[in-house]
């Protein structure tokens, strides 16, 4: 990993990990557990879900096996998935592996998961000196692709669940209204 390309994932990584713990701020139990459906997850939910996801991806990205040299880089597609990594307007479903299972009794414990886990992942950016365009991991969502694409999802990841949780919290104003 260069060191423009280290720089650009230490940013993301602090960013999204601000924008996720952020969205948590101030929610209360039960506003963790409330559902605005039974088919839509809880905050405490999508939160036990961000950090199952981070530690599985971190350790996809340490599985990554080497390319074949003729397979060319493409930088369009990388930009794109560095793009719209958070964007929630195009829904994604989640692998059954990363579904909430109830790991955590509170939002707290979620949150104190995430944290230990993105200080993993920040820890491995920090000490990477493989070029991860150059490895690649089959991704339960997105097939193929390199470990720097896979990178970028991981660091977009509780930034689009964040803007999730947005949503729920202002779902669940609504319903308290009289």
């Amino acid at each position: 990993m260069n060191d423009v390309d280290r720089q650009l994932f230490l940013e993301g990584l602090q960013e999204s990990r601000e924008s996720f713990l952020s969205s948590l701020s101030g929610v209360s139990d039960a506003e963790a557990v409330w559902k605005p459906a039974e088919d839509r997850w809880s905050i405490l939910e999508c939160a036990e879900h961000v950090a199952a996801v981070e530690g599985g991806m971190l350790r996809l990205i340490g599985k990554g096996v080497p390319l074949d040299a003729a397979v060319p880089h493409d930088p369009s597609r990388e930009e794109n998935i560095r793009k719209n990594a958070a964007n929630r307007s195009r829904p994604l479903a989640a692998p059954e592996l990363a579904h909430p299972r109830g790991r955590f009794v509170a939002l707290s414990d979620a949150v104190e998961q995430f944290t230990k886990r993105r200080e993993e992942s920040t820890r491995y950016v920090e000490s990477c000196s493989d070029d991860l365009r150059r490895l690649a991991v089959l991704h339960p969502v997105f097939g193929e692709i390199t470990c720097h694409e896979c990178l970028w999802l991981l660091i977009g990841h509780p930034a689009r669940h964040a803007e999730q949780i947005r949503e729920i919290r202002a779902l669940a104003r609504v319903e308290q209204r009289p």
